[in-house]
């Protein structure tokens, strides 16, 4: 009996290292080993194209009535996320300290009470995985990501609307245990 276990053993070392050989012999024929990926789209059903964003936004002037800019955004302001008076202030003027240039303290303050604003995101990502070797994953993002602030005082556009990001064309890699983490294993128990 005790020859038996050792043979077992034996075999099965010999099929797990006859395994691990393949699976570094298939990643070593190419430069990865694609994997289905998937993609995220954000409000992309609206524009026709980046360039027909850029032309819808370049459009909007202030003064402009909000539904109106909300028509050529193809959104309802419950659509939109709204923005804080912070960020408000921070798209404006650069920083959450920066006061309104020539205005008293309470002149700021009563400017900025009166302000409210949105911001919407453009983003269409494609994203394709692969094995680089067999612990290795490689992620290749291909699109783009943008978000339109604006901001508006008394139903009118109250500045010309921001437009921040542009294309995407990155790769990032992490290994197996970068996934397989405590937290996971343990939220997969019953």
């Amino acid at each position: 009996m005790k020859d038996f276990r050792a043979l077992s053993s034996g075999s099965c070392l010999k099929a797990g290292l006859a395994l691990l050989i393949a699976a570094f012999s298939l990643c070593a024929c190419a430069d990865h080993m694609p994997m289905p990926g998937g993609t995220e789209d954000i409000n992309s059903s609206c524009f026709k194209s980046i360039d027909d964003m850029q032309t819808r936004i370049l459009s909007m002037k202030p003064g402009m009535p909000e539904d109106q800019v909300l028509a050529q955004l193809c959104r309802k302001k419950e659509d939109l996320t709204r923005l804080t008076r912070q960020q408000i202030r921070v798209a404006l003027l650069g920083g959450s300290n920066v006061t309104f240039p020539g205005l008293s303290p309470s002149e700021d303050s009563q400017l900025i009470e009166s302000l409210y604003g949105y911001t919407l995101s453009y983003k269409s990502i494609n994203r394709e995985h692969g094995f680089v070797n067999p612990i290795r994953i490689r992620t290749n993002e291909t699109g783009f990501d943008y978000n339109v602030t604006l901001v508006f005082r008394d139903g009118k556009l109250f500045s010309s609307p921001l437009l921040a990001g542009g294309p995407v064309d990155t790769t990032t890699s992490g290994t197996l245990f970068d996934f397989i983490t405590p937290g996971t294993v343990v939220n997969k128990l019953p």
